[in-house]
């Protein structure tokens, strides 16, 4: 049996990345400085940017978005002008990755200082919401075949749009659904991430992305 790729997924949450980059063929161990109780793969508890990249494959890297976020505004909004200290840590990391040598993905939201990042939005896997995510890579990376499309989503808990999309963040509650409902409604909408809670949902990467990305580094591992 060919043996798998061997992935490290570094500040993996709850793992939506993983079950992407799982499905694309890789063998996944996540780390993250947080217990993580529901990933769903190996897990090490720990500092991500001290973790030992020996061994491995391919790293994909997650870092804190929320100090680059553009939500910021909406949650200063919401809680008195206060959003507190967020790290920003994708120079270090991309320092860390960089003298490691081998192949990598770095994650984060729109806006991010990422280099010449993939833009990847929900509808261009057929999701329900769009939750646009960037990806900086050292080797190259392809976009989907379909473009994004405009969405007819709603702001944040005022119910599903006309489309069926939803816009996925904050702890309250959301239109026409009642509690039990939006955690599977998520859940559908992210393209399926049913074994989180719902403050895990609404921070994680869709796992289409990294299986699309997944495979094109699987591809480039096989050529290499």
């Amino acid at each position: 049996m060919k043996p798998l790729i061997r992935c490290l997924d570094l500040f993996c949450c709850a793992g939506g990345a993983a079950m992407g980059l799982h499905r694309a063929g890789f063998d996944v161990t996540g780390v993250d400085i947080k217990p993580q109780p529901r990933y769903p793969f190996k897990f090490i508890h720990g500092d991500a940017l001290e973790a030992d990249l020996t061994g491995f494959d391919f790293v994909w890297a997650s870092p804190p978005c929320q100090g680059y976020s553009r939500a910021k505004a909406l949650a200063q909004a919401r809680n008195g002008g206060k959003y507190g200290e967020h790290p920003q840590l994708i120079d270090a990391v991309r320092s860390k990755l960089q003298a490691w040598g081998g192949p990598w993905v770095i994650e984060n939201v729109q806006g991010a200082p990422l280099r010449n990042p993939l833009k990847l939005s929900g509808s261009q896997f057929g999701l329900l919401t769009q939750r646009q995510r960037w990806f900086e890579s050292n080797i190259p990376l392809f976009n989907p075949p379909t473009p994004p499309r405009r969405m007819k989503t709603p702001s944040a808990g005022n119910g599903i749009g006309p489309d069926g999309s939803i816009c996925i963040c904050g702890s309250g509650g959301v239109r026409g659904l009642r509690k039990g409902e939006i955690e599977a409604y998520w859940s559908k909408a992210l393209g399926g991430v049913d074994w989180m809670n719902r403050a895990e949902m609404a921070e994680a990467i869709p796992p289409a992305y990294s299986e699309f990305i997944g495979r094109q580094a699987i591809a480039h591992t096989a050529h290499r």
